[in-house]
Formats: structure tokens, sequence, C-alpha cells
């Protein structure tokens, strides 16, 4: 009878999140976002939150990378205490943690060492938390992006929004 009503439960809860908006399937991006030097920052939400990203590029010279990332609302309702939260990159030796932060925490950090060579980069981020039903959420980012040097390749690549994405997934308790 408890599984049958946990199940029920699952459905239940599945229903609520897309009714939300929050996908529980993945998506990916195929494609990267191009910071230029008229194009210097980067704002885009989704379902699940909103990223940006802010970089000034200097041909030939490593620079900062700036981020950030909130949870969005209807996310942060499914929410039953504090996540912890951790971001690494695939390219640079980065690495940001958090624990135990609420829910509405506005995650920002900075990524050194990005060259203006047009080199694709993957920033990633993951934050954990319980859910009302007592399951678990892993909410996962992933900014995938270059910076133009001018002359070392074209531009029209790759300089629209897009290179963000982000899914969650949500997980029943076991008994």
């Amino acid at each position: 009878m408890n599984t049958l009503r946990l199940g029920r439960f699952g459905v239940i809860l599945a229903g609520f999140l897309v009714f939300l908006g929050v996908s529980v399937a993945p998506a990916y991006a195929d494609h990267h976002f191009t910071f230029t030097q008229a194009k210097t920052t980067f704002d885009e939400t989704d379902a699940h939150g909103r990223f940006t990203g802010q970089a000034l590029t200097k041909p030939g010279q490593a620079v900062p990378m700036s981020w950030s990332f909130r949870i969005a609302p209807a996310v942060q309702a499914i929410a039953a205490g504090p996540m912890n939260c951790t971001a690494g990159h695939m390219q640079l030796p980065y690495h940001d943690s958090h624990s135990n932060i609420p829910v509405d925490y506005f995650w920002h950090s900075t990524v050194q060492g990005n060259k203006s060579d047009n080199t694709k980069y993957d920033l990633y981020g993951s934050c954990t938390f319980k859910v009302k039903n007592n399951g678990t959420a892993n909410l996962k980012f992933v900014f995938h992006y270059s910076l133009f040097c001018g002359p070392c390749g074209d531009v029209r690549a790759g300089t629209g929004q897009g290179g963000f994405s982000t899914t969650l997934d949500v997980l029943e308790a076991s008994r």
C-alpha cells in the first residue's frame, strides 16, 4: 500500500513540475556563446534559473570570466531545505563550492585564465537539495563559451545567445 501511494505521489509530483514548467528531461547545448569586444555580457533565463556571464576580451591575454546563477522561484518552491552547490571547469583549474546555503542564494564567482584565442570552454555547476516528498533534486547547469581574439578566427560563428542549459533530476525517496 505504501509503495502504491509513493508511486502515485511521484506521478502527481512529476505532473506538478511539468505544470510549473520544470523540465525533468536533460537539455543539451551543442553550441557556445562567444564573448567579443562588442558583446561582453551573456544573460539567459530558463525554467530552472537565470545565468549571467561577463568577460572583456583582450587578444593574446588571459582574462577573467565572471558568472552568476540564481535558481528560479518555481524550482525553489519544491525545496525542503538548504542546498549544496559545486562548480568546475573542463579546461581551466577552477572550482567553487558552497554547502548548506539557501535555495534562493545568488551564486556568483569568477573563472581566471580564459584566453582570448577562440578556445572553447565549458563551465559546469550542480546544486543538490531535498524536496518536499523527501526525495532529492539535483539541478545542473553548463555554460559553453569562448572569447573572440580578433584576428584569430571568424566571429560570426556562435555569437548569438546560446551555450547555456540546465537539467533538473528529482528522485523519489527510497523506503
